[in-house]
């Protein structure tokens, strides 16, 4: 009889009211290191978990109360594998981010920076139709050997 371990993950469901981004934010930190990711690599995670969850409570499920995030992690091949899932309310059809120069000039609304930075401290992302209807997020960090 062959028993395989399944990867370390975690699984978490945080009510769509902003603050609870902050507890997705710590649990996910607390599984990175644990995973071995170095405390850099975990600084910025928390920040691109706060993003996400804020991009999934304020357009994805457009605040409505009683809705949830969905947060899952799990660490296998290599990678650490974050999806945050919304309820899709508003679906995410893509968007073209306006330059810094223009937000900083006041030629663009000063928000909206998210995915942008998100996009910088991850190794990989992107959105997909989640199969409860809403969206998807998937963020990739490749483990980096210690050294």
């Amino acid at each position: 009889m062959y028993s395989a371990t399944p990867p370390p993950s975690i699984d978490l469901s945080i009510p769509s009211e902003l603050g609870y981004e902050r507890v997705a934010r710590e649990a996910v930190a607390a599984f990175a290191r644990r995973m071995g990711l170095d405390y850099e690599r975990v600084e910025d995670l928390k920040t691109v978990i706060s993003e996400a969850c804020i991009n999934a409570i304020e357009h994805g499920n457009a605040q409505a109360p009683g809705l949830r995030v969905d947060v899952s992690c799990v660490c296998e091949g290599g990678c650490l594998t974050i999806e945050v899932l919304d309820r899709g309310l508003k679906r995410y059809v893509g968007h073209l981010p306006a330059c810094i120069e223009s937000k900083l000039c006041g030629d663009a609304a000063r928000r909206g920076m998210g995915l942008q930075i998100i996009a910088q401290l991850v190794d990989e992302y992107g959105f997909e139709a989640a199969p409860c209807g809403g969206n998807r997020l998937r963020l990739r960090l490749h483990l980096r050997p210690h050294g």
